[in-house]
């Protein structure tokens, strides 16, 4: 808690000190129009009596107490009001504490209790008042108090009413925050496994490259130093692919910006020339392409070269270093299948790591797409489809 909320609460007053500042307020209130009598011409009786005194102190010091005990302190307020009414005689201020007090049970009671209490509140005194006076029920001096249980109790329905509409608002602007900040969390979520799938898919496959051609320099260096050159030169190149792509992924981690793209997003097109750096690290790759090629979304293109990326890196890593991928293209979309023999020596070794199959299938999920990947004989066989775009559909 911050200093200055801290210096804010401690200058509130508790509940307990407040009500009894209003009780010790009405006390001052009533007992001024007492001691200053009714004034010429009145019919109400303002005498100052110890009576009347003695009751308006006991009205009030139960008022004190109407928040802890709120139909007992309304009980006792009235009961002592219309005991100080057939004192008098007639109205008097002595019954405000039981007025009050039936404003407060109005701002936390049903309304039909309230009404209830209202109608006790009024009824009580007009009794007493046309008992005492020997007046008909019918008559302004009867009904003096009514007005005053009528304004109270409507006036402590129109705060309760204020009160839950305050509630009900609050409580929508914390449903709406709590929704704001699970959307907030669900999109760092996502962007987080976008970044741990583009780390994936592009570091996976040229440290695979980095690790096959350093490999094959090591084994050459001494007996073909030209073709470990050769090996050197694919090492520095995927290297340098890294370090390009690597710091624009992580720069996503520091910013809430979104960056501006540096580079075109590889799509299924590029895939000749994907095929042909894989071919340059030792892997020997064929490749077909049949039917007039679909148009795919943005995100079903990147999906597919993506999964073909990672296809051809678990191929050099866990297969015999070879792989055949066929692209199919037809108007409703796109297949594209990877085939690679497994390792002969150990076959659950040319299984790739699960996490790499996860992001393969979530991202050709995503697209609308449907992907299966297992053994199959004695390869490993890889296929996807990815639809094409509606307005291709419609067009073809």
């Amino acid at each position: 808690m911050s200093l200055r909320r801290r210096l804010r609460d401690s200058g509130r007053l508790s509940p307990d000190v407040v009500d009894v500042l209003i009780a010790v307020a009405v006390f001052v209130t009533v007992l001024l129009p007492l001691l200053m009598g009714g004034g010429p011409g009145t019919e109400l009786r303002l005498d100052v009596s110890a009576v009347s005194v003695v009751l308006l102190t006991l009205g009030c010091v139960v008022l004190a107490f109407r928040r802890r005990a709120l139909w007992p302190a309304w009980a006792a307020s009235t009961v002592i009001g219309v005991a100080a009414c057939l004192e008098a005689g007639g109205p008097t201020p002595v019954y405000v504490p039981a007025v009050i007090a039936l404003a407060t049970v109005a701002t936390r009671a049903p309304t039909r209790r309230t009404a209830w209490a209202a109608t006790a509140s009024a009824l009580l005194p007009m009794v007493v008042i046309v008992v005492v006076s020997g007046r008909g029920l019918i008559d302004s001096f009867a009904l003096g108090m009514t007005p005053w249980t009528a304004a109270a109790a409507m006036a402590g329905i129109a705060i309760r009413n204020q009160r839950a509409a305050v509630a009900v608002a609050l409580d929508r602007a914390l449903a709406a925050e709590a929704h704001q900040d699970e959307e907030a969390q669900r999109r760092v979520a996502e962007e987080r496994l976008r970044i741990a799938r583009d780390l994936h898919d592009v570091v996976a496959h040229h440290i695979s490259v980095i690790n096959v051609q350093s490999g094959v320099a090591q084994h050459v260096l001494s007996s073909n130093p030209v073709r470990a050159a050769e090996a050197l030169g694919h090492v520095r190149e995927a290297s340098q692919t890294v370090l390009d792509e690597v710091p624009a992924l992580l720069g996503l981690l520091r910013t809430t910006e979104e960056p501006e793209p540096t580079a075109p997003t590889p799509t299924l097109e590029a895939a000749s020339a994907l095929v042909e750096r894989v071919r340059r690290s030792g892997l020997d790759v064929t490749m077909h392409t049949t039917g007039r090629p679909s148009v795919l979304s943005v995100g079903a293109d990147l999906a597919a070269y993506r999964v073909l990326q990672e296809s051809l890196t678990n191929a050099a890593r866990h297969g015999t270093g070879q792989a055949e991928i066929s692209v199919r293209h037809d108007p409703d979309g796109c297949t594209v299948t990877v085939r690679n023999p497994r390792a002969p020596t150990d076959p659950s070794a040319a299984e790739p790591p699960r996490h790499g199959l996860v992001g393969m299938t979530e991202r050709v999920t995503a697209s609308g797409g449907t992907m299966t990947a297992g053994p199959h004989g004695h390869d490993w066989v890889v296929d996807v489809w990815l639809p094409a775009e509606v307005s291709s559909k419609g067009g073809s």
